[in-house]
């Protein structure tokens, strides 16, 4: 299964005249729940509130990025002068490369990667003199790994600018042509990102929480280089991934109560047809097997087990017992047929009168789902071999009754 990827623009506050203070958070969420209108859907929605860039100018920003504010300022030492070194002008060194962070469920402890990099870089600058002397042109045209991504004027008084940002080495800056005796304040500033998820499907309900402390400041991941000082050295981000998954069962009080026929090798009879096969029987003696069939609908997003409980107990299967002679019990074995859309975790093969035993096992009978499907028919078909039949035949007339619990359970670990 692919990687998912979900991709966001996150907004940085840039101003002057701030002292250093304590380490700056980000939150980022992300849900996922299944949907009827897009079964395939694999992939988390972003969930986090919207503000900042792509808030302010909507136009500019591509269908699905969104900006979030992020609390981090900048102190200008000195004002910016013409064809100084990079470090010196207007500077962004960004997390550009996937890092990786481990999220957790915070009910089962279930862990998966989740991987973050920055895609793109956006910023407001006022004293805005000189809006075209910058090397290369105007300052929405960066150099690698920046490229222009689109932009927006205030009356020559102030420019905002969106970049995207590839995976190659390097910071983007921009250098002035000419000295700049009123420095030039950056705020608003932005980052686009993604995140690479884990597939959803193959994830537990419950809610995922992780941090990505990032490094801020002179080599650190963002580095703004030495004329602006940040106000904090450190950026927390926090993840919070919700997975929603459904998983229903539905069935009839008819299905609910199965009365086993004697029947042909393989099939499932009616009353009628087991009537005549018991009629056969005395007088052929050919000992027939037991069958009977209980039907349910079933609705699923993703990974669950199915195990057995019992009223009696032969082995690792459910038994029957004698009503004539209650010491005497015989198994029934509980063979589970699933829609087409769930299939074994392990090997990837759909699932048709798979055996199922007692007590949950979580490297056995576990199933996850292709694509959501909602109130897909399944089956539980129940059988009583024929050595078994012989044994029950020797106390006959008798009855062999017994209950069986199929437990459907979306906590597979």
């Amino acid at each position: 299964m692919k990687n998912v990827i979900l991709r966001a623009l996150a907004s940085m506050v840039l101003l002057a005249g701030c002292a250093p203070g304590h380490a700056a958070t980000m939150d980022i969420t992300a849900s996922f729940s299944p949907s009827m209108d897009n079964p395939e859907n694999n992939a988390f929605t972003n969930t986090t509130p919207q503000s900042g860039y792509c808030k302010d100018w909507p136009s500019s920003c591509a269908p699905g990025v969104f900006s979030i504010e992020l609390p981090l300022t900048t102190t200008i030492s000195k004002p910016i002068v013409a064809n100084d070194i990079p470090r010196n002008s207007p500077y962004f060194a960004l997390p550009n490369k996937p890092t990786t962070l481990t999220v957790t469920n915070t009910t089962t402890g279930e862990t998966a990667q989740v991987a973050f990099r920055v895609t793109g870089f956006s910023a407001r600058y006022t004293k805005n003199v000189g809006q075209y002397d910058w090397e290369n042109g105007s300052f929405m045209y960066p150099n690698a790994p920046c490229s222009y991504s689109g932009a927006s004027w205030g009356a020559g008084d102030w420019y905002h600018f969106l970049w995207k940002v590839s995976s190659g080495q390097g910071a983007c800056y921009k250098i002035s042509t000419i000295d700049r005796t009123e420095p030039s304040q950056f705020f608003n500033m932005s980052i686009a990102y993604e995140i690479v998820t884990p597939d959803p499907l193959k994830m537990e309900s419950g809610i995922y929480q992780g941090t990505l402390p990032l490094s801020v400041g002179p080599g650190g991941d963002f580095d703004f280089g030495d004329n602006y000082q940040a106000s904090d050295t450190e950026l927390t981000v926090n993840f919070t991934l919700t997975v929603n998954h459904e998983l229903k069962l539905t069935t009839t009080a008819d299905n609910q109560k199965v009365s086993l026929q004697p029947c042909a090798l393989g099939k499932v009879c009616t009353d009628d047809e087991g009537q005549a096969n018991w009629e056969r029987w005395m007088v052929n003696r050919i000992t027939p097997e037991l069958t009977g069939r209980s039907n349910f609908s079933l609705s699923s997003s993703g990974a669950f087990s199915v195990y057995l409980e019992c009223e009696q107990q032969s082995g690792s299967d459910c038994a029957l017992k004698s009503d004539n002679t209650p010491s005497q019990t015989v198994p029934v074995q509980t063979l589970l047929t699933l829609p087409d859309n769930i299939v074994d975790n392990v090997t990837g093969s759909t699932v048709s009168k798979r055996r199922l035993a007692v007590g949950k096992d979580v490297t056995k009978n576990v199933f996850a789902t292709k694509s959501f499907g909602q109130n897909r028919a399944g089956s539980i078909d129940f059988l009583v071999g024929q050595k078994d039949v012989d044994t029950m035949l020797k106390t006959r007339p008798d009855t062999y009754r017994g209950a069986v619990t199929v437990i459907f359970d979306p906590k597979v670990y």
